[in-house]
Parts: C-alpha cells; sequence; structure tokens
C-alpha cells in the first residue's frame, strides 16, 4: 500500500521574471519544467532526478522523482574480492493534476524521512530547469491541509475570541478565492513572500470563518481559531496545520491505477476547496 501525500505548487514572477508578459499559462510552465528532466547535483556524489514521464489523461500527468548515489562498495568476482563503484536510485511516484497545480507524492524514507522533503527536492528541481531561467520565474510548494477538524470545531464552538491566517502572493489558479484576494495582493504590492492576519472579538462569526479555513486548505496556507467547546470551559487553539492530506493507494503500476488514483486527488482536493458535497 502506498501512502501519497498531496501538496500545491505555485509559478510566480521572480523579482527579474516576466511571467505574465509571456503566452504560457503557470500550469503550462509547471509541465515544461518537468519535461525538461531537469537534475541536481549530478557533478557529486548524490543527484536527484525526474523520470517516467506519461500522461494519464488530457490534465494528468505520471512522473518520478528519485536519488542517485554512487558508492564503493566490496564484491566477489571470478575468485577475487573487490571494490566496485555501484550506484543506487531509489526513486517514488507522483501524480499531478496539470490545471490545478495539485500533486501527490508516495512517502519512501529512503528518499526522505518526510514526504515535505521529497517536495522540496521536486521544487529544487524545477528551479535549477531552463524552463525556470526562460520565464523568469520562482516556484513554491506547500502540503495541504485538511479543514474539517477546524471546520467542525468552529461549528460546535460556544464562542470563538480569536482567528489567524496567513497568506502568500496572488496565484492565477486560486483567483476565484476572493475572501484572501486582498490580502495576497497587499504582499504582492509589498514585494512581500507571506504574511498573517489575526481578528479578535467576543463571538466571530462561523460562517466567515469556515470560508477562510477552506481558502487557507486550498492554497497551502494556515489558519487557527481561539476557541470555547462551551460555557465552562477554558478556550483552546485548534490549527489547521495539525492535519495534512493523504490518500492510500494499492499500485500504480499501470495508466487505470494511475488514472484511479488521480481521480482521488481530484475528488478530495475538490473537498478541501468545498466544491464538493461533503465537504
Amino acid at each position: 500500500m502506498l501512502k501519497f501525500q498531496l501538496f500545491r505548487i505555485k509559478v510566480y514572477p521572480s523579482g527579474q521574471g516576466l511571467l505574465f508578459d509571456k503566452t504560457k499559462k503557470p500550469h503550462q510552465i509547471i509541465l515544461e519544467a518537468i519535461q525538461s528532466l531537469p537534475e541536481t547535483g549530478p557533478e557529486k556524489r548524490i543527484g536527484w532526478h525526474l523520470g517516467n514521464i506519461s500522461k494519464i489523461d488530457e490534465n494528468g500527468l505520471y512522473f518520478r522523482i528519485g536519488r542517485t548515489t554512487k558508492a564503493r562498495r566490496e564484491v566477489y568476482e571470478d575468485g577475487n574480492f573487490l571494490d566496485k563503484e555501484a550506484e543506487e536510485a531509489p526513486y517514488t511516484h507522483v501524480v499531478l493534476d496539470i490545471p490545478m497545480e495539485v500533486c501527490a507524492i508516495a512517502k519512501k524514507t529512503k528518499l526522505s524521512l518526510s514526504t515535505k522533503g521529497i517536495a522540496n527536492q521536486l521544487i529544487r528541481l524545477f528551479a535549477s530547469s531552463e524552463t525556470a531561467k526562460y520565464y523568469g520565474v520562482e516556484f513554491e510548494i506547500d502540503w495541504l491541509k485538511d479543514p474539517e477538524d477546524l471546520i467542525t470545531h468552529i461549528q460546535q464552538a460556544y464562542a470563538i475570541s480569536r482567528f489567524s491566517m496567513t497568506f502568500s502572493r496572488p496565484n492565477p489558479f486560486d483567483a476565484e478565492e476572493d475572501i484572501i484576494r486582498p490580502f495576497s495582493e497587499f504582499i504582492k504590492e509589498a514585494k512581500a513572500e507571506k504574511g498573517k492576519a489575526q481578528v479578535e472579538g467576543e463571538n466571530l462569526k462561523p460562517q466567515i470563518l469556515e470560508d477562510i479555513t477552506r481558502s487557507a486548505a486550498a492554497t497551502g496556507n494556515d489558519a487557527s481559531a481561539r476557541l470555547q467547546i462551551d460555557e465552562t470551559q477554558k478556550p483552546t487553539i485548534i490549527h489547521l496545520h495539525d492535519n495534512p492530506v493523504f490518500i492510500q493507494h494499492d499500485d500504480v503500476s499501470d495508466n487505470e491505477q494511475k488514472r484511479t488514483l488521480l481521480n482521488k486527488v481530484r475528488i478530495v482536493y475538490e473537498k478541501v476547496r468545498g466544491k464538493l458535497s461533503g465537504g
């Protein structure tokens, strides 16, 4: 059984970049970066690479990310003990919905103790690509959060006295997320990368906090609420970041299995955004 963690990939113009003066959309730039097969550290004993790229459907892509390591090993050949240099290349699986900029990465402790560590290497690969240099862009990746626990606490709380959220630069795919859009535009105009907003009151309105929580979860940002479960209990703080999004899947050895996984990713992501019933 494979355990996949979900991430959002974002593309921003760099300080010198002219991303929005180009004809390519951000998700097309992500695709180009993958197809260019970027690599990091190949001149050293450890290098990271992409490979095994294949289309799942019109908007879906499968590929692998892995690390090559050169090491000397003691071997026995033809009656002799020898020291030989051998190369290992552990890898893991990635599926990507290209327009949504959402990917699922399979956990592989031989590559990194956390799946987030593998995701960071993926962004390093994108940043090293000729695509990044040509379009003058920066890539960012954030792990998705499951908003349901925080939303349930918000809905059932006796009172909510404080709510905070983080926000980042505006991303074209998230244009419809109007609640946090003004904050994102402020980040852009201030030439910043991230920010945080906090509101306080005797009893904040739950519905608006639910909407903001979903927006934060879907864009890879964070949120938290200080609330009372009932009148007698002391306030407690519940964080969105305590709930990463995972999907269990049997195998991805053929295209049908890859398609099934990708459909799971799409359904889960739409639920995070609150676009499907049950979310």
